[in-house]
């Protein structure tokens, strides 16, 4: 494979391929149009969380509660080792799995079997990045990728062969994809995420699908197209030394009002206290973009963490429904971050409309006016010397962090996991610390009666807390399906089948390790399967198992695992 430099950023277009062809796969695939995404055959999961809604839902309904007891193992495959987050997409019976460091296959959806393989070869200039590679995106005939060296390459969907690869940012200031891109009008919308050691600032762009050229990008920090008032939420901190605000996850694309929704993490260093910025809000960290599709522009925000100084991620999937709420029919985002409360607005205005605390127990806010959102933070936990401390609920692992939530439209429900986790935050000298603080240890959160893990259901026309099933080990990400059931596994290495509308456990298997992919459902040959993968473990399981240091998970080789109906 031909190998370039950063240079001038821009497309690059490769004629040598970085594929492994093993089986071709001929006529049977149809491309993955714009129709196909707004409404996708029931047997395919064609993009995140299966819609550009992001709602992680299956209409498929074979396996139900009454026989999801017969669920048994259909194949496995092995997935490269890495840190490991995938999300697979399903199209016209073949599966495309993201790995670790920057590859891809496309497998037989029914046995496993490899079709083609891409193997990018490193740059070398990353930084930090681990190869994480949550998902991917179908559009057209081609799969989008975005590396850890913070690149978007396109791949053809048929072959693996690549077909551009675009150099968005440079590596070695921190900048790298942890998620993949979602596609529509044309456009692949991408995010980044940065580490500490450069001087990056996070952001979101658009591409133009048939090239890769960068349409448009719109960071995530107040900077020189934006007004003075947002520019003076910062308190005179020059742009210069705005950075990081990473961009964790994927968001969802609304095709109608042509808007694209993502959520916002935290600047650093992470307090005011160290940032010489006291009383900042810093826009338009902590919050939820609308952009618009063409051009960028915001549309509408909201903040949901006004003065964070404990690194408060909203990490998230936003959720798209329409949903009646208080007698009318309204057009909705959902979304949520590590503080664990469940915000629901108005997704053309970005009209408050409900919300709702999933967790026993938190310090952060003061009061979320009920009427309008409008939110009072807790002044007493912010820093205002260096050498002390504080304990911060949820902390810095959440709540909710990288798990993906899923709406169920037949339930009227929205399912999450969250850790029941707080941090003791420790405000350092900058000369020790990049980020100000030290967030290492950790203590159970009150209310939490020694579980550090919950699975709440929250009625998504109401914000009513329908059931929460709480347990010694945290959770995942979550799947839910027509066949009225929530799919999920632990950190301990349970993969478990609940009742949708009771919470109550149908069926559980262990696995290899901890269960930290995206569960997903699609049917091939006119059966239904549910896949998850398993294995080593990250760096935030390990660090959150101080919490049940009786639980001893084993950990091991990464595998993807692919459930079907037995006899």
């Amino acid at each position: 494979m031909k190998r370039h430099g950063m240079g001038a950023l821009g497309v690059v277009l490769l004629v040598a391929a970085a594929s492994l062809l093993t089986h071709a796969q001929g006529a049977r695939f149809s491309p993955v149009t714009d129709e196909v995404l707004r409404a996708p055959s029931a047997a395919d999961w064609p993009a995140w969380r299966r819609d550009r809604a992001g709602t992680g839902y299956s209409p498929l309904e074979e396996i139900t509660g009454a026989n999801v007891g017969r669920l048994r193992l259909a194949w496995t495959t092995t997935i490269e080792p890495g840190a490991l987050e995938p999300e697979p997409l399903v199209h016209d019976g073949v599966m495309y799995l993201p790995h670790p460091g920057d590859i891809v296959q496309a497998l037989d959806a029914k046995t496993g079997t490899v079709i083609w393989e891409y193997r990018r070869r490193p740059s070398g200039d990353a930084r930090g990045g681990g190869g994480l590679n949550r998902n991917l995106a179908l559009y057209q005939d081609k799969v989008f990728v975005g590396t850890s060296d913070a690149h978007l390459v396109a791949l053809d969907a048929r072959t693996g062969r690549l077909v551009w690869d675009v150099a968005v940012a440079d590596p070695r200031q921190g900048y790298r994809y942890t998620s993949g891109p979602i596609a529509g009008d044309g456009r692949v919308f991408a995010s980044l995420s940065c580490s500490g050691n450069g001087p990056a600032r996070c952001f979101v762009a658009a591409h133009d699908a048939a090239t890769g050229k960068e349409l448009w990008r719109r960071e995530t920090v107040a900077g020189p197209g934006d007004s003075a008032e947002v520019n003076a939420t910062w308190k005179g901190l020059p742009y210069e030394r705005r950075i990081k605000a990473s961009m964790w996850m994927t968001g969802s694309y609304d095709p109608d009002l042509k808007l694209v929704y993502w959520t916002t993490g935290s600047a650093l260093p992470y307090t005011e206290l160290a940032k010489g910025t006291p009383g900042s809000t810093n826009l338009y960290t902590q919050s939820i973009l609308a952009l618009k599709a063409e051009t960028g522009e915001i549309a509408w925000y909201r903040q949901m963490v006004p003065r964070d100084n404990f690194d408060l991620d909203h990490a998230d999937n936003p959720i798209l429904a329409d949903v009646t709420i208080r007698g009318q029919r309204r057009p909705v985002v959902y979304t949520m971050g590590k503080p664990s409360v469940l915000w629901a607005f108005d997704r053309r205005t970005g009209e408050y409309l409900l919300h709702r605390l999933v967790v026993p127990f938190q310090n952060i806010y003061t009061q979320i006016d009920e009427k309008t959102g409008a939110i009072t933070m807790n002044e007493e936990i912010i820093p205002t010397a260096v050498g002390t401390s504080q304990l911060v609920c949820p902390g810095m692992r959440g709540g909710k962090i990288f798990q993906a939530k899923a709406f169920n439209p037949r339930a009227d429900a929205i399912y999450s996991a969250v850790s029941l986790a707080c941090s003791h935050f420790e405000f350092l000298p900058l000369d020790k610390s990049a980020s100000g603080v030290n967030w290492d240890r950790m203590e159970p959160m009150p209310g939490s009666n020694g579980n550090a893990g919950r699975l709440a259901a929250v009625r998504a026309s109401t914000g009513e807390l329908l059931w929460t099933h709480d347990q010694r080990v945290p959770i995942g990400s979550v799947l839910t399906t027509a066949g009225d059931l929530v799919f999920a596994g632990d950190f301990h290495r349970y993969f478990r089948a609940f009742d949708a509308q009771s919470g109550k456990v149908l069926w559980e298997i262990p696995l290899s390790g901890p269960v930290e992919g995206y569960p997903i459902s699609y049917a091939a040959g006119g059966r239904q399967y549910v896949a998850v993968s398993a294995g080593g473990g990250s760096v935030g399981q390990r660090h959150l198992a101080q919490l049940y240091p009786d639980v001893k998970a084993s950990t091991g080789s990464n595998v993807l695992m692919v459930f079907a109906l037995g006899d």
